[in-house]
Parts: structure tokens; C-alpha cells; sequence
């Protein structure tokens, strides 16, 4: 198979109706077929190839002549097998359209579409490309995505994801996108007894043993469940699993936390025990604090506290652009290149990048910015991922959180527990973000505002509302907003230009093949995507 394309268009209910290309060179076999089994739930209707007729009493031991431009559907012990005719052998182009219901699915804390899109099987293709749509555009703001079992590109692109590989598929090997949608868009009706992060951790994990060497419980359980053929004991397995970690005391999940929280809102800074940095991976479980956020909010600290100083200088061209330059006031001498140590606290590995690009007179700029973070997109993506351990580490030494095990099936099931402290910590984050909504909802702002607002715009800022909120002082407050420019021209006056600086970062790693903000697409991975629905296969016989 030279090529395979898929194009995905999901409907407001987690329905996806799925067109095929494909071209293939045909030298054997009467018909080709798709297996499509681990549906859990989902049903496969509405199957047709272009040109071609429907033949409802399929025959397999026809000939290739009579099977010839006609299309069916067999019933299978766990699914059904989609199957059309070869017809006359040589190059050969056949469209294939089938709808598969809920592909997207409610998790506890959001919803997802979890799926294997391997339909060749046996017929690995040499090239190929997903396009996926929905009822609305797909943006880093409302979904999170992330590509497993193939190497190439997943990506963001025209309200739409699109994925390509960059080399030949593995025949029969996964071929799985993983899209996460934290505000639950989608009306859907089945649910999966997991959080959106227990989704991706198993996505990203494979097959692991215990140290004697001998099968874990959970592997075990696994084996047993598939060659029992019993689907219905590997979820009872699941779900005792994720009770246990409950009645043990795991930390509650950012959409049961948001639950708790609702209608509560906290008007103050919500965590002053340390740098701002601790917190992350308490944001990251409501789905805030990325990398991206994180890198402009520290650039706001620093201008607050005149570290840094913004300059704009007009770019050489036809057009009248300028370029936003960033001059550090003092210099660390930190080395990017020993981000790893740890002596280094997280701020710091963050300020070593500016000094890493900064040139003689410690001035860098964005076309600088841009540049050096394509360059070094893999170094800034792994500082990126270690953000979730490292504040996992702090809060643990702090006393917020605990780590702790328990046991299911003869295996050890290790979870995270909040301390009564960081119960209130984590009330007090979510809560944070319902004063912002409030905020948001509300034209005249101040009436509940009352933290000072260099503050209040670093910590929105964490939660991706910064903008949000200096477009509204500036559409309600303009007299005010021009006096604190005059007055702090380094924050409030360079708050644009820190906005477009920062971006040039994450535009550099994008064009690097990396994101700043988690699972906003880039690079996939050759291995992963465990628990993926569908991915049965195919073949031509």
C-alpha cells in the first residue's frame, strides 16, 4: 500500500464518520477486508466503498469476478469485519466511508477520543495521513493531543488535527491519536472510569514487571482477560483498581476537585510558601500551568522586579514590523546546557535560557528567541515534561501531598494522597479560578478584585487568562492603565511585547517539532498507546 489517508469529521454527540483513502498495488487475494473488534461500546454502521454496490449476503469463498465493485459487512465473535471486492489486480484506489458511534468518551474529569486507526493490518502503508474535525475548531486552548505507535508529526492546524507520518507504518502495529477535551464539549453517553491524566499515563507506559521477574498482578489480570476472551473482566479489574486508590485516600481528580469547588471562589493569592513554580503540577491537574504558561509568567515577574527591560526595534522588509527585544539588567552566569541540576531551582532553568540566547550586551530578541528554541526544541520539551515531577517533589517535601501504595490482586498500586494542607491548597487553586471566571463575567471588575494587580495578572497569567484580563482593564479602565504604563513602564508598558516575546518561543519549539504546552501536538511516539479503542486490523485474502 503506497498510501493511506483518513479524514474524520466528529459530530456533536462523539460520533465519527470516517473516510478512507486508499491506493494500493494489488497482486493477490479475491477482496479486502477491516476487522473492527475492541469497539467497547462503539458500533460500526453505514459502510460503503465509492462506486461500488452493497452485496448484504457476502460470500468470502466467492470468486475475485463476483466479489468484483461490491462492498459488505460480516458479523464477527467480536465485532464485524468491513470487506469489498479487489477487483482487477494492478494499481488500485478505493474510498471507503463508515460510521463509528462514540469515539469520543466521557472520562471523570473530561472527555476523550482514544483510537486506533490501524484498519490495514497485514498491508503495512508507506505514507500516510489523519485529518480530524469536529463541530467546532480544534484549538491548544480546548484540546490536547498526542500521537502513539508511529513516528511523524501531529499537529494543530486550520481548527482541525492533522498527523503525517514520516516513515512506513509497521504492519499490524498501533496507529493511535489521543485527543482530550478538559471542558467536556461533546454530548456523549458512554463513560470511562478513569481521569484524563490515567488515560494519558497508560498511553504513555508500556507492559512493566515486577523485580523477582515473575508476571505482575495487573499483567497478569491483562493476559488473562484476552485469552479468556471475557472484555467484561479486564473493566471490573480497572475499576477495583481505581476503588481501591479511592478508599486509600487518593488525591481527588481537577474535575472532582472543580465539582467540590463549585460556586466557591478565593480572591487571594492562592499559594505564598514559595515560588510560584510549586504549584504547577497542582495546575496541570485542572489543565492550566503549561510550560508556556509559565515562561511568560516569569517574564512578568522579572519585569516587575526590573531584571529585564523590554525594547521594540523596527525589522528590516516592505512592511513596518517590529521587533520586540528584552535587555537583562543583571546577569546569573547560568549555563542552559546543566538545566538538569539540581541546584538549580525551576526559575532559574527558565532565566538561563535568556541568558543562553542573550549576546554580548545581554540583549535578545525574538527573532533570536524563535530561532534558538527550534533549535533546541528537545532540550526545552524534556524541561517542559520535568516540570510535573520536580513540583511533585516540593510539594511532597513541603508536606501538600504524599506518596503511597496499596495493593489489588497481589500487586502494588501507588497513587498520591493530599495532606489536609494540601487539601485546602488544592480548594484554594480551583477556587482561584472561579474568581477568574467571576472576573471574566463581570465588566466592572474591581468590585472583588483586591490583590494588586501585578500580582493578580502574573497568577491569571498561570491560568492562561493574563490577556484576558489586561483586555478588559484596558477596554474598562483606560485612564488607569495609561497612568500604571507611565508609572511601571516595564510591566504594564511592555506587556504586549512580553506577550508576542514569549511566543516566539513556543513558536520555535512547534517549528522544532515540540510543543510548550502539553499534549498540544509535535512529535509522536513510536511506542505507547495502550488503551486505545478499535485498531483491529485488516488485510486482503
Amino acid at each position: 500500500m503506497s498510501l493511506i489517508e483518513y479524514d474524520v469529521k466528529l459530530l456533536e454527540n462523539g460520533t465519527g464518520i470516517v473516510t478512507e483513502h486508499r491506493k494500493m498495488n494489488m497482486t493477490d487475494g479475491t477482496e479486502l477486508y477491516i476487522e473492527m473488534n475492541n469497539l467497547q461500546g462503539s458500533e460500526v454502521t453505514d459502510f460503503s466503498v465509492q462506486g461500488f454496490s452493497n452485496n448484504p449476503d457476502w460470500d468470502s469463498n466467492d470468486s475475485r469476478e463476483e466479489k468484483a465493485e461490491e462492498y459488505g459487512i460480516l458479523e464477527a465473535d467480536d465485532g464485524v469485519e468491513l470487506v469489498w471486492g479487489i477487483g482487477e489486480y494492478g494499481e488500485k484506489e478505493y474510498e471507503l466511508t463508515y460510521t463509528i458511534t462514540n469515539m469520543v468518551r466521557q472520562l471523570e474529569d473530561g472527555q476523550a477520543l482514544n483510537w486506533n486507526f490501524n484498519t490495514y493490518g497485514e498491508i503495512a502503508p508507506e505514507a500516510m495521513n489523519i485529518k480530524i474535525n469536529g463541530p467546532f475548531d480544534f484549538t491548544q486552548k480546548n484540546v490536547d493531543i498526542w500521537g502513539f505507535g508511529y513516528e511523524g508529526i501531529v499537529e494543530l492546524a486550520n481548527g482541525g488535527l492533522t498527523s503525517e507520518a514520516q516513515s512506513q507504518l509497521e504492519a499490524d502495529g498501533r496507529l493511535v491519536i489521543l485527543m482530550q477535551f478538559p471542558d467536556s464539549p461533546f454530548d456523549v453517553t458512554v463513560q470511562a472510569n478513569q481521569t484524563l491524566e490515567e488515560q494519558l499515563d497508560k498511553s504513555q507506559d508500556g507492559a512493566t514487571y515486577n523485580g523477582d521477574g515473575k508476571l505482575s498482578g495487573w499483567l497478569l489480570s491483562l493476559i488473562l482477560g484476552i485469552v479468556l476472551g471475557i472484555p467484561s473482566l479486564l473493566g471490573i479489574v480497572f475499576w477495583r483498581i481505581e476503588v481501591r486508590k479511592k478508599d486509600a485516600g487518593k488525591m481527588r481528580s481537577g474535575y472532582a476537585l472543580k465539582k467540590r469547588n463549585k460556586g466557591q471562589t478565593y480572591g487571594d493569592i492562592p499559594y505564598t510558601d514559595g515560588n510560584i513554580f510549586d504549584v504547577s503540577y497542582l495546575l496541570q491537574q485542572i489543565q492550566h500551568g503549561t510550560f508556556e504558561d509559565y515562561f511568560f509568567a516569569y517574564l512578568l515577574k522579572w519585569s516587575k522586579e526590573e531584571r529585564i527591560k523590554i525594547h521594540t526595534k523596527e525589522t528590516d522588509g516592505w512592511f513596518d514590523k517590529e521587533d520586540t527585544v528584552i535587555e537583562l539588567l543583571q546577569r546569573q552566569n547560568y549555563s542552559f546546557n546543566n538545566f538538569d541540576n539540581e541546584d538549580m531551582n525551576f526559575e532559574d532553568k527558565v532565566w538561563s535560557i535568556l541568558e543562553e540566547v542573550a549576546d554580548l550586551s545581554g540583549k535578545v530578541s525574538e527573532k533570536d528567541m524563535k530561532k534558538w528554541s527550534k533549535k533546541h526544541a528537545k532540550e526545552l520539551s524534556e524541561l517542559a515534561t520535568s516540570m510535573k515531577d520536580e513540583s511533585k517533589d516540593i510539594l511532597e517535601t513541603k508536606g501538600y501531598i504524599r506518596q503511597e501504595t496499596t495493593t489489588y490482586l497481589g500487586m502494588k498500586l501507588p497513587f498520591i494522597s493530599a495532606t489536609r494542607e494540601g487539601e485546602r491548597l488544592f480548594d484554594r487553586i480551583a477556587q482561584f479560578e472561579n474568581h477568574l471566571n467571576d472576573l471574566e463575567l463581570d465588566e466592572s471588575l474591581s468590585y472583588k478584585q483586591t490583590l494588586p494587580w501585578e500580582e493578580f495578572i502574573i497568577w491569571a497569567t498561570l491560568y492562561g487568562k493574563g490577556s484576558d484580563v489586561v483586555e478588559s482593564l484596558e477596554k474598562f479602565y483606560p485612564e488607569q492603565w495609561n497612568d500604571w504604563v507611565v508609572q511601571y513602564p516595564y510591566f504594564y508598558g511592555g506587556y504586549h511585547g512580553l506577550y508576542g516575546f514569549s511566543h516566539s518561543m513556543s513558536s520555535g519549539m512547534e517549528s522544532g517539532g515540540y510543543n510548550a504546552a502539553t499534549g498540544a501536538g509535535g512529535s509522536t511516539s513510536i511506542g505507547g498507546g495502550g488503551g486505545a479503542i478499535g485498531g483491529g486490523g485488516g488485510g486482503a485474502r
